[in-house]
């Protein structure tokens, strides 16, 4: 089997190396320098009758174990819909949550790589920032900035609170009134701007889907200024606006958001000449349920999972008014997660979104290969989470190391 994933490999040709880190994180946290050694999934447990997890997946080319798990990691709980993550700015330890739970674990990750450990673990979230569902972790400075789903009590408004790196609550960020809910947020620290994005709170997103409220959703993505964490202007896009990804170019005053409920990718854009300074346009129709978005760090392709049509996208926005489909490939049952290589050679997939929205029944890690000619599947790296030892597992977010 190696040899012929070896030759099948030198039938794909790969885009030439780039000195550039992993696209989608905070520009604040720590590259990764070559190679990467373990690929980390966070897993929730599928029937929610054993402790939820994260795997540990060797992904060397010249390891003997490549492409096997090598570590779980046992979170101690279960139910919690452990859904994602993020590194903080020095890249030793992951905090990670659970939106059912609203529990965060500091998980350290530099001690040793291949088998992460609990560090510590925050039972008291809620209670101190008055919010619930911390769903996006972003590293800054010494801190680690949350953006909530919903208030405490599991409604509305969301918002976001800053933390130190060991866990010290900060302070809470609130929304404008106008734009009560709450999902992803991102950084443009060359233009001190801050966009967020919206979604629904636990109200909603803990039931299942024939139930969820298709009102309770939000349409709003938020400007701020950064350093002052204040509120500039609310702007409208379609229904459901999740990930937000600036482009990657510091001059650039631009970026994209993938909107779940319009099947659709929109636009944002900065004007110093234009009141109000950004403007949002729908500027594609895309796949059934787009529910995560990645980039090159060329700013070149956008990559978009479209979960009920089964497939994953790729649209090229060197003209980001006009983006062109340029590759489509169908690595699993409802593709969700996507994590690209900072060499813009690899993606790594999972298929899980909601435990409330899940309907595939089956759990998988897959390998996709982008070169010049668009997306290629690897027929040879398949992690299966379905034949664990405590059972089936709903692989979500992602990161490597």
């Amino acid at each position: 089997m190696p040899g012929i994933r070896a030759a099948w490999l030198l039938t794909v040709l790969v885009l030439p190396g780039l000195a550039h880190a992993e696209t989608c994180m905070s520009p604040f946290v720590k590259r990764l320098e070559g190679q990467e050694k373990f690929l980390y999934v966070f897993c929730v447990d599928a029937d929610a009758k054993d402790n939820d997890s994260v795997a540990v997946i060797d992904v060397h080319p010249d390891s003997p174990s490549y492409g096997t798990i090598i570590h779980r990691l046992d979170l101690g709980s279960k139910g919690n819909e452990t859904h994602h993550w993020g590194y903080t700015d020095d890249r030793t330890r992951i905090w990670a949550g659970g939106l059912f739970s609203s529990r965060i674990w500091i998980i350290d990750v530099a001690t040793d790589p291949a088998r992460p450990k609990v560090e510590k673990i925050l039972d008291n979230i809620t209670e101190a920032s008055g919010l619930s569902g911390p769903h996006t972790y972003y590293a800054l400075p010494g801190r680690m900035l949350i953006s909530f789903l919903g208030a405490a009590e599991g409604g509305l408004p969301a918002g976001l609170a800053e933390f130190t790196n060991d866990g010290r609550f900060i302070r809470r960020i609130d929304q404008p009134k106008e734009a009560p809910y709450g999902y992803d947020v991102a950084v443009k620290p060359a233009l001190n701007r801050m966009v967020s994005s919206s979604f629904t709170p636990l109200r909603n997103y803990k039931k299942p889907l024939a139930q969820m409220d298709l009102k309770d959703f939000g349409s709003e993505m938020i400007v701020w200024d950064f350093k002052e964490r204040k509120p500039l202007q609310v702007g409208k896009a379609g229904g459901a606006p999740l990930e937000v990804r600036w482009s990657l170019k510091p001059e650039n005053d631009y970026g994209f958001t993938n909107c779940a409920l319009d099947n659709s990718i929109w636009l944002f854009r900065g004007s110093k000449d234009a009141s109000p300074p950004y403007t949002f346009k729908k500027v594609a129709d895309t796949g059934a349920l787009p529910a995560d978005l990645r980039q090159t760090s060329d700013d070149r392709y956008l990559f978009v999972s479209c979960f009920n049509d089964n497939v994953i996208q790729q649209w090229d926005v060197s003209d980001p008014d006009h983006p062109k489909l340029f590759s489509t490939v169908s690595p699993c049952v409802q593709p969700n997660m996507m994590h690209v290589t900072g060499d813009n050679k690899r993606m790594y997939v999972t298929n899980s979104l909601l435990s409330t929205l899940d309907h595939a029944g089956r759990f998988y890690v897959r390998l996709i290969h982008i070169g010049p000619d668009g997306m290629k599947v690897d027929p040879f790296f398949n992690i299966d989470l379905n034949a664990l030892p405590t059972g089936p597992a709903r692989g979500h977010d992602m990161l490597i190391n």
